[in-house]
């Protein structure tokens, strides 16, 4: 496994020739080419991606998940999961279809994640699936060529904050998942935290204003239920035992105002965490020209941490 791991390290560089312009099928597990941006030289040792998906990782519609595996990777993977943003209640594992293929490529196993939505699903079901989904994929490592040990979690806003509690937490949250797959840790090895809020006690006035917490909370204002608002903040169970933590932020960031960020990355830096913040020019959302130099960033973290 350790040559393994320094065979992914030593060709980081070179395996992000990576996102785009795959179309993918929606029938039985599917092998592609991986797929590749002008930005970045393709690799040769750059591995196919075969795709499985919606599998079951929980009893429920919304717990569902596509798998991108590299094909021909000698030994166990590592593996990270991809969690879509959308306020908590908008959005699709679809979504990431674009990153699904891109951390294959790498020698990935990627698991692109649906979760339980707002108002249907309050507050923390969210939080539940996600930990739901780590544990499910450590359960069937196995079968799965998985390196169950080298799992990290992925996500951009409302994800960015449910990838952050993967490397927070150690111990289940509790919900009605929690008595599946009790004796498997949730906890990730390695986040990338796209502009997700991380403290939910703090104003945040454009998400206030659409009634985004109110709806993830049931109705319930952040006077009303503080506690209920801490619970839902990465940024107060930050421990000197958080995982290695890559946080991107937009600098003209008016959804998740850059604040949040800084002060996730202050507390995991103070805690002793290993945290790289890299910051743009932008708002919410990296823009096009800069997609690809991010992308390189996140793989390159994930290939040293995970």
């Amino acid at each position: 496994m350790a040559s393994v791991r320094r065979k992914w390290r030593r060709g980081g560089a070179l395996l992000l020739g990576s996102l785009l312009t795959i179309m993918l099928t929606a029938s039985a597990p599917t092998t592609v080419q991986s797929p590749h941006t002008s930005a970045l030289p393709q690799s040769p040792r750059s591995y196919r991606v075969m795709l499985r998906p919606d599998v079951a990782y929980g009893p429920l519609e919304a717990e569902r998940l596509d798998l991108c595996l590299p094909v021909g990777v000698r030994g166990l993977r590592p593996g990270v999961v991809l969690i879509h943003g959308g306020a908590w209640r908008f959005g699709s594992r679809g979504g990431f279809d674009d990153y699904c293929q891109a951390f294959a490529a790498l020698g990935f196993l990627a698991a692109s994640i649906d979760y339980r939505l707002a108002p249907r699903a309050i507050w923390p079901a969210q939080l539940v699936d996600a930990q739901l989904a780590v544990r499910y994929l450590r359960a069937h490592a196995a079968s799965l060529g998985l390196d169950g040990v080298h799992l990290c979690g992925f996500g951009e806003s409302a994800g960015g904050q449910l990838a952050a509690f993967l490397g927070v937490l150690s111990a289940i949250h509790p919900g009605d998942a929690a008595g599946l797959y009790p004796d498997v840790s949730p906890k990730v090895s390695c986040v990338v935290d796209l502009y997700g809020p991380t403290d939910l006690t703090h104003p945040l006035p454009l998400l206030d204003s659409l009634d985004t917490f109110t709806t993830l909370f049931g109705g319930l204002t952040r006077d009303a239920a503080p506690v209920l608002y801490r619970d839902a903040s990465p940024l107060y169970f930050v421990t000197s035992t958080a995982a290695p933590t890559l946080i991107i932020q937009g600098e003209q960031d008016t959804t998740v105002p850059p604040e949040q960020s800084r002060v996730f990355a202050a507390a995991l830096k103070e805690a002793g965490v290993p945290v790289q913040y890299v910051s743009y020019d932008g708002g919410h959302g990296i823009p096009p020209d800069l997609r690809d130099a991010m992308l390189k960033t996140e793989g390159d973290f994930l290939l040293a941490h995970a």
